[in-house]
C-alpha cells in the first residue's frame, strides 16, 4: 500500500519528460540570445512598467507613446507582472511552459474515465508541433489562452458552468482576437450538447457574451486607447480594408476566396509552398479526423481565418505561435472521436496511429523546417542549439557594466535581457539611451548587414559616444556626458 501511494503516474513521467525537452528549447535560446525585443523584451517591458504602477507603451520600437493595449489587449501582463521580481527575464517564459502542462493536466483530466486515452491524448498533446514551434520563439499570451480550453471543455461536460465561464474569461483577456475564437468554440460546444437543452442554451449565451466582449474591446476600448484612435492590427488586405468588408468578400467571392486560402497571394514567390506545407501537416496531425466531428471544425474556422488569409507570410507557416490553437481543439477532438471507436483493437491502432502521425509532423519541422522555422532554436538535439557562432561571453560581460536604472538602446537579441527598466530602446532607435550594445556579428533586424555595419562605424566617430568595452564584434558605447 505504502509503494502504490509514492507510485509515480505515466503522466507524471511523461510531463518531467517533457520539461527537459521545452526547458531545452525555450531556456537556451533564451540564454544564447536567440529571444528577441520582438516579442519577449517588449512583452517583458511591459510588465516591469505595470509591475511599478505604470501603463506599458510601444516607446521601445516606434516613435510614439502608443499604449500597449491598443496594440494588443493582452490583460495577462498586467497580471503576470508581480512575477518579474521573482524570475526576472527569465518570467514568461516560465510562465509559458508552465501553463502548457496545466493544459495536458486538462486534457487528462477530460479523458481521465478512461486511462489509455488520458495518456495517448496527453502525449499527442505535448507533442504536437504548434507546441514546440511556439516554445521556439519567444512567449505569446495567445498560447496561455490557447491552455486554458481543455478546461472549458470539461467544467462544461461537468455542468460546472461558474467554472466554466470563470475560465472563458480568462480566455477572454489574453488578447482581443481570443473571445472571437471562443464565440466559435462555445458553438461547437452548443452544437455537441444540442440535446441537453439547459447546457446548450448556457453556451450559446457563452457565445453571445464572447461576441459582445470582442465588439467592445475591438470597436471602443483599443480605439480609444490608440493614437491613431483605430485598431492597428487588421491585417487582410487580400479581402478588405476592414472585418465588415473581409466578411462580405468571403461571401460574394468565394473561388477567389478559396483560392488565397490555399495559395501564396502576396507578390513574393519565395513563399510558394508555405501555405501548402501548413495545410498538409494540420491534416496529417488530426485535422482529417474531424471530418466525423464537424463541431470541432466549427471551432477552428476562425483560426483558419486568421492563420492563411493573414497579409504576413510568417502567420501562414507552422512555426511560432501561429498554430498553438490546433492543440487543444485536436487533443479533444480527435481523441473523442477514437474514443467512439467500439472495437478496441481497431480503437488502440487508432490511438498509436494518431500519436505517431502527430509525432511524425512534429519531427518533420524540427529536423527540415520549412519556412519560418528556425532550425536553430528548434533543434534542441544538435550541438548548435547550444552555442552561438560567436562569443556571447563578450556580450554578458557588457551587459554587467550597464547600470540597471540607465536608458538603453540594444540590438533586438540583447533586448529581453535588459529590458526591465523604465526606458529600453530597440537598436538603431537611440533616443533617450545613453547605453548602446550592440554586435556586428548578431541578427541586424530592423536593418540589413550592411547597414549595421555603417551604423557601428558611425557611432565610433561620433563624438557623442564613447566605446567602454569591445571584444569580438561586441561593441558597448556610453554617451558622453
Amino acid at each position: 500500500m505504502l509503494k502504490d501511494r509514492f507510485r509515480i503516474s505515466s503522466l507524471t513521467w511523461m510531463i518531467f519528460g517533457f520539461a527537459i525537452v521545452y526547458a531545452i528549447i525555450s531556456f537556451l535560446n533564451h540564454l544564447c540570445f536567440r529571444t528577441y525585443g520582438l516579442d519577449l523584451g517588449l512583452y517583458t517591458n511591459a510588465m516591469y512598467d505595470y509591475a511599478h504602477g505604470s501603463m506599458a507603451n510601444m516607446d521601445m520600437i516606434w516613435d510614439t507613446k502608443e499604449l500597449a493595449l491598443a496594440d494588443h489587449f493582452d490583460l495577462y501582463l498586467i497580471l503576470f507582472s508581480p512575477l518579474v521580481y521573482v524570475f526576472g527575464s527569465w518570467t514568461l517564459l516560465i510562465i509559458q511552459i508552465t501553463a502548457i502542462f496545466i493544459g495536458a493536466k486538462g486534457v487528462h483530466t477530460y479523458f481521465k474515465d478512461q486511462a489509455r486515452i488520458a495518456l495517448f491524448a496527453s502525449f499527442f498533446f505535448l507533442s504536437y508541433f504548434g507546441i514546440f514551434s511556439a516554445l521556439s520563439y519567444d512567449y505569446h499570451s495567445n498560447v496561455i489562452a490557447a491552455m486554458a480550453v481543455p478546461w472549458l471543455f470539461y467544467f462544461v461536460r461537468e455542468k460546472r458552468f461558474i467554472a466554466s465561464l470563470l475560465v472563458l474569461v480568462f480566455i477572454w483577456i489574453g488578447k482581443e482576437n481570443m473571445a472571437f475564437w471562443m464565440v466559435f468554440v462555445t458553438l461547437g460546444l452548443a452544437l455537441i450538447y444540442r440535446k441537453d437543452r439547459k447546457s446548450a442554451l448556457i453556451l450559446l449565451g457563452f457565445s453571445f457574451a464572447s461576441f459582445c466582449y470582442f465588439l467592445l474591446v475591438l470597436k471602443v476600448i483599443m480605439p480609444l486607447l490608440s493614437v491613431e484612435g483605430d485598431y492597428l492590427h487588421f491585417a487582410y488586405e487580400s479581402l478588405g480594408e476592414s472585418m465588415s468588408e473581409a466578411f462580405i468578400h468571403l461571401l460574394t467571392h468565394p473561388i477567389d476566396s478559396l483560392e488565397i486560402f490555399f495559395s501564396n497571394h502576396l507578390p513574393n514567390p519565395r513563399f510558394d509552398g508555405v501555405k501548402l506545407e501548413s495545410h498538409i501537416l494540420l491534416l496529417i496531425s488530426g485535422v482529417a479526423i474531424l471530418i466525423r466531428k464537424p463541431a470541432y471544425l466549427l471551432m477552428l474556422a476562425p483560426i483558419y481565418f486568421q492563420k492563411f488569409f493573414h497579409d504576413q507570410p510568417m502567420t501562414w507557416s507552422p512555426g511560432a505561435q501561429y498554430s498553438i490553437e490546433f492543440a487543444p481543439i485536436l487533443a479533444i477532438g480527435v481523441f473523442e472521436t477514437v474514443r467512439s471507436i467500439k472495437n478496441e483493437k481497431f480503437q488502440k491502432y487508432a490511438l498509436i496511429g494518431t500519436a505517431v502521425l502527430s509525432l511524425a509532423c512534429t519531427l518533420r519541422i524540427t529536423d527540415q523546417p520549412f519556412d519560418h522555422v528556425e532550425e536553430s532554436n528548434v533543434q534542441f538535439y544538435k550541438k548548435r542549439h547550444f552555442s552561438r557562432d560567436y562569443n556571447t561571453d563578450a556580450v554578458w560581460k557588457a551587459i554587467d557594466l550597464i547600470p540597471g536604472d540607465k536608458a538603453v538602446c540594444a540590438q533586438n537579441p540583447y533586448l529581453p535581457h535588459l529590458a526591465l527598466r523604465s526606458d529600453i530602446f530597440m537598436f538603431p532607435y537611440i533616443k533617450s539611451a545613453e547605453y548602446i550594445l550592440i554586435s556586428s556579428k548578431e541578427y541586424p533586424y530592423p536593418l540589413q548587414t550592411e547597414e549595421l555595419f555603417i551604423e557601428i562605424e558611425k557611432l565610433k566617430v561620433d563624438s557623442k559616444w564613447k566605446i567602454v568595452f569591445e571584444e569580438d564584434g561586441v561593441y558597448l558605447f556610453e554617451r558622453v556626458k
